[in-house]
């Protein structure tokens, strides 16, 4: 009872009745004021009057029950709640007092508009208006085309548009300077301000209440969106940006540009639909061609009621002061200039949709232009089902289907409906759909073909069911034609181009594939005149220069006369070198020709430049089918463009020494999608012409790919390419193509195949198959001497081979004797600073590192790399491998003479490896088979530093070699590198093989830190009798490690008798077993 009579006190307090009193008071001027005739805003005060009278007189009642039985309910509750019924009962109170005040102000104001009303003279507001000149002039309803003589509707409606866009601000300014007021003083002329603002605003809607916003009154577009439209919300939301403010003071304009079928037209007029209201009028212009835009626009000036043109109406449009949109679509023909197709002026909005990019230039608002890519997986999903009339929810099957047909039609709005149309129209299931589609296809082709091998039909131009399944699977045609009927260059040249593209991989087209192909048969020239020059000049130096034979004379006179009577190899026309062009100007003649014929492609969408800084382009790769796989077009037809196709990529690929550029290196990367694309469509055709023999009269006239010396220069060439991305299986099979041919026409002997002979050795080398790879170069090296002479220049660059190859198979001796034989010879021939001298001096050091000489070694290795840098540069790839062996040779695996700057080396050695390996990466790729070599010869650098588990990482990551942390996992593995057989390719029959010997003794070293000793020396005897048949004349034996064997010996022994009397006492299991000798580096 303590807190009832405050709580009591507080209920009488509310101050309703006073309240209620005031309100009746205003409710009835209220009442008075609406039956005079006043203001929809007034009988809208007078009914929230009322709802506030209503909930003031409950309130009290309360009250007056409470005075009369005061705190009847309070017993049953809390003391929590009472004190909670007492805070809500106090702040009514204060709310009923703050409203007192306001309903005192509004008592005061319908005074004043009482007083007014009732005196002499009075007129109302709609009387006042008709006195001014302009009522009647925006009072009538006949005024709807939206001329001047409606400039008052005019501006109200674009008050709206204002008042929209400036309130927001007015409301939120007044929150926040409300709450600033006392903190700040500037608030308070900010306040001022933003009142008078208010103000204004406010007036600006008096001024609406007489005459409304504008709503739409012309909607003129070429059809409905479909019903099935779906997506596109990004590109529906920067639309919109753009044209928030149709109330703008000069005239608007947007472009969406983008691909044949991307759906741009249908985004435009959903945009329409969807803002509809924001216009007073929306028009629609078709931009394909002059007289359909002409006839768009006399639809248009019959709608204003003047003339019926397209001056006219453009006038009409431009003297229209409400916001109009006008739709200008497809302007994609070239003889369509926008600047004469746009209304003149400062007034409309205008969308534009093209294929053409350069449009985009037409764009002066929000973002200015919106390119429209292809669809995003869900999004296409949800229109070919959608569009199919797919009863949801969607199984799963079907929805997987549906995703399959999305990504084979490459997310294309237009063909994903052609697709679904055939669905819906029962022509197919949905998982037949792709081969529905293909037999098509076929179809069509097989009935083109018969209709031009019958001499009755000539004269028809095909069906009419074939001409509408063109239309559904080739929406391009009409641009194909248009191209193709132009006399001019640039559109024949842009056609020969769009043919070429099409055998070719749909991303990454280099436009110096196409100036490579030209230019390079001029280098090759000039570079074969200059070997023959310096051939000639080297001969003399000989002491013995052997004459030609007459039967190589007599193979070369009849390849050469056969050359003369070949056919050129088919090429597109701006390939061809004009008389009298020099190499520079041929070069910008092709780079003009095929920057115009590209050009000509992107203004259509049939390709796109893949980013503004590179000439690199891209096509959709259904329009790729769509070319290839024209109907109109024989299965020779496509035979001959294919191999337009495979000739452009080959002679775009240098042959050696030539293209060792760094730009040179990284156009051969990009080509390898480009020649498999175009490899595996020759071999689709020629499988197509085996098939379709029969539907031919003569099929003896089809052209077959067979293997010639066109055949045998591509495989040579793309052998580059295969080798330097480190497919060298790929590469092999194309050298051994071109190899035998050669053979075949040239005889064994001539230098064209020992250049060809040594090239497959290199490619078996890489494959690790050393014995095959020696027993060539040492073939090529009889022919050599046989043929040429000791001392020849050929004969010396097989000697370098095969030394190398020796190395590896072991035989030390001999190759050390080659090698430094070479040196000298090349000396005499080349000088000691030229390129091929320090090769060899490079082979030579390689040897002494093997026979762990390392002082010799590493001096004739920085010879080596000094020379090559002086020549070549130090970022070149023979350069970058001198400086790997450089690096690599103080790895030292000795211990009686330990290198005494042995730190300070390994840290140089370190920090040059990281050069290697960041220029191999730039170069030749990550994966690259060289790059992850100088990964794992940087990881044994860092494991000579101590970084053990960085250099792990390294190896695991880049080279996938699991498990070397753990012992046992390393004996399994030096186990299996320790195998003979694996060896038998790279070794002689009656030899070993050093890398078979290194792992043997690591194997020897994993086996004594785990205490397996009585292995270890069994392991020990295989090794020592290894060392016994490598190296040749003896050499093996007199191997340091051969002197290390019977040490090694001594103290497996001593551990071994120690461990079994360790046994009898008891287990020594060593609490930290040290790494394997393995982890450290490889055995060189």
């Amino acid at each position: 009872m303590e807190i009832s009579d405050p709580f009591a006190h507080s209920v009488n307090s509310l101050g309703t009745a006073g309240f209620l009193n005031d309100l009746d008071g205003s409710k009835r001027s209220l009442e008075a004021l609406n039956a005079s005739g006043s203001e929809s805003e007034v009988t809208d005060l007078l009914e929230q009057s009322k709802d506030l009278v209503d909930i003031t007189a409950s309130l009290n009642n309360l009250a007056t029950k409470e005075r009369r039985n005061p705190s009847a309910h309070s017993g049953a509750l809390s003391a929590s709640d009472l004190v909670h019924l007492q805070s809500v009962v106090g702040g009514t109170a204060t709310i009923i007092e703050d409203c007192s005040m306001l309903i005192e102000a509004l008592q005061s104001s319908l005074d004043n508009i009482a007083h007014e009303r009732n005196a002499v003279g009075y007129a109302a507001p709609e009387s006042q208006l008709r006195n001014q000149a302009w009522y009647e002039e925006t009072s009538s309803s006949e005024s709807s085309d939206g001329s001047s003589k409606t400039e008052v509707r005019s501006l109200a409606s674009t008050l709206h548009y204002q008042i929209t866009l400036v309130d927001p601000k007015v409301r939120v300014a007044d929150v926040y300077g409300m709450t600033d007021v006392r903190t700040n003083p500037k608030t308070s002329e900010a306040l001022l301000m933003n009142l008078e603002a208010k103000n204004a605003v406010a007036a600006a809607k008096a001024v609406t209440i007489h005459v409304p916003a504008t709503t739409n009154r012309h909607f003129v577009v070429v059809r409905s969106v479909r019903t099935f439209y779906t997506g596109r919300m990004a590109e529906m939301a920067t639309l919109k940006a753009a044209f928030k403010d149709v109330a703008h003071r000069n005239q608007e304009g947007f472009v969406i540009y983008g691909l044949s079928g991307s759906g741009k037209t249908e985004l435009a007029l959903e945009f329409a639909e969807e803002h509809l209201n924001n216009f007073w009028g929306i028009f629609f212009i078709d931009g394909s061609s002059r007289n359909n835009a002409s006839g768009s626009y006399a639809e248009i000036a019959t709608i204003g009621g003047v003339e019926s043109n397209e001056k006219a109406a453009k006038n009409w449009l431009a003297t229209r002061d409400l916001p109009w949109l006008l739709i200008v679509d497809n302007v994609d023909d070239d003889e369509v200039q926008l600047d004469y197709l746009l209304p003149q002026g400062t007034k409309g909005s205008i969308l534009i949709t093209s294929r053409n990019p350069a449009h985009k230039t037409y764009g002066n608002v929000g973002e200015r232009f919106l390119e429209l890519c292809l669809m995003g997986k869900q999004e296409a999903n949800e229109l070919i089902l959608k569009a199919a009339e797919e009863p949801s929810p969607w199984p799963i099957s079907v929805k997987d289907a549906a995703s399959t047909i999305c990504h084979a039609l490459g997310f294309l709005p237009l063909a994903l409906v052609h697709a679904a149309k055939a669905i819906l129209l029962g022509m197919c299931s949905w998982t037949e759909y792709l081969t529905y589609n293909k037999r098509q296809r076929e179809r069509i082709r097989r009935g083109r073909l018969r209709q031009r091998n019958n001499s009755a039909l000539k004269g028809r131009l095909g069906s009419e069911e074939d001409g509408d399944n063109m239309n559904v699977f080739s929406t391009y045609e009409i641009l194909y034609h248009g191209m193709q009927s132009s006399q001019e260059e640039k559109f024949q040249d842009a056609v020969e181009l769009l043919h070429v593209f099409s055998y070719m991989h749909f991303q990454n087209v280099r436009l110096d594939i196409f100036t490579s192909a030209a230019i390079n048969p001029l280098k090759e020239a000039a570079r074969r005149k200059e070997e023959e020059e310096a051939d000639t000049a080297l001969r003399k130096k000989l002491s013995k220069p052997k004459p030609k034979t007459w039967t190589m004379w007599l193979r070369e006179l009849k390849l050469a006369l056969k050359i003369y009577l070949d056919t050129p190899p088919p090429l597109p026309a701006a390939l061809k070198r004009p008389a009298g062009f020099s190499q520079s100007a041929f070069e910008d003649e092709v780079y003009v020709r095929f920057s115009e014929a590209l050009s000509v492609l992107m203004k259509r969408s049939l390709i796109a430049r893949q980013n503004s800084l590179e000439d690199r382009f891209s096509m959709h790769h259904s329009f790729m089918s769509e070319f290839r796989e024209r109907p109109e077009t024989s299965i020779s037809r496509h035979s001959l463009w294919c191999q337009i196709a495979v000739t452009t990529l080959a002679k775009s690929i240098l042959r050696p020494p030539l293209g060792e550029t760094e730009n040179e290196r990284g156009m051969r990367r990009d080509l390898h999608a480009h020649i498999e694309h175009a490899r595996r469509c020759q071999v689709a055709i020629n499988l197509k012409q085996e098939e379709s023999k029969s539907d031919y009269k003569h099929p003896w006239l089809l052209t077959y790919n067979t293997f010639g010396r066109l055949q045998a220069d591509e495989s040579a060439r793309f052998s580059r390419v295969c080798s330097e991305r480190g497919d060298f299986n790929e590469a092999l099979q194309l050298q051994k193509k071109t190899l035998n041919f050669v053979i075949q026409r040239l005889g064994e002997d001539h230098p064209i195949s020992i250049r060809l002979t040594l090239f497959v050795s290199g490619t078996l080398w890489e494959l690790s198959r050393v014995a095959e790879a020696t027993a060539l170069q040492r073939r090529a090296y009889q022919v050599c001497i046989q043929s040429v002479g000791e001392d020849h220049p050929l004969t010396l660059e097989v000697t370098d081979l095969l030394g190398s190859a020796l190395l590896l198979m072991g035989r030390w001796a001999e190759a050390l004797t080659l090698h430094e034989k070479n040196v000298e010879e090349m000396s005499k021939l080349y000088g000691k600073d030229h390129e091929k001298t320090l090769k060899s001096i490079r082979n030579v050091a390689r040897v002494f590192y093997r026979q762990m000489e390392y002082e010799k070694a590493t001096e004739l290795f920085q010879r080596a790399w000094e020379g090559m840098k002086n020549q070549l540069g130090q970022t070149h790839l023979e350069t970058l491998i001198c400086l790997e062996d450089l690096s690599m040779s103080y790895l030292r695996y000795e211990e009686e003479n330990p290198d005494p700057h042995s730190e300070q080396h390994i840290l140089e050695s370190h920090e040059r490896m990281k050069f290697v390996l960041e220029q191999r990466k730039e170069r030749l790729g990550k994966e690259q088979p060289y790059t992850l070599l100088a990964t794992l010869y940087l990881a044994q650098l860092k494991s000579a530093m101590g970084e053990h588990d960085v250099a792990e990482n390294m190896i695991r990551e880049g080279l996938a070699v699991a498990g070397l942390g753990q012992l046992e996992e390393v004996e399994k593995m030096f186990r299996n590198l320790a195998q003979k057989p694996q060896y038998s390719k790279a070794s002689d029959e009656d030899g070993d093989h050093s890398d078979r010997l290194a792992a043997l003794w690591f194997l020897i070293d994993c086996l004594e830190k785990q205490g397996k000793f009585e292995e270890a020396l069994e392991i020990r005897g295989i090794m020592a009798a290894g060392l016994r048949d490598i190296g040749g004349h003896g050499m093996g034996s007199r191997h340091k490690i051969a002197w290390k064997l019977p040490k090694k010996v001594a103290e497996l022994k001593e551990k071994s008798s120690n461990s079994m009397q360790g046994m009898q006492a008891g287990p020594n299991v060593p609490e930290h077993p040290e790494a394997p000798a393995g982890v450290q580096g490889v055995y060189p």
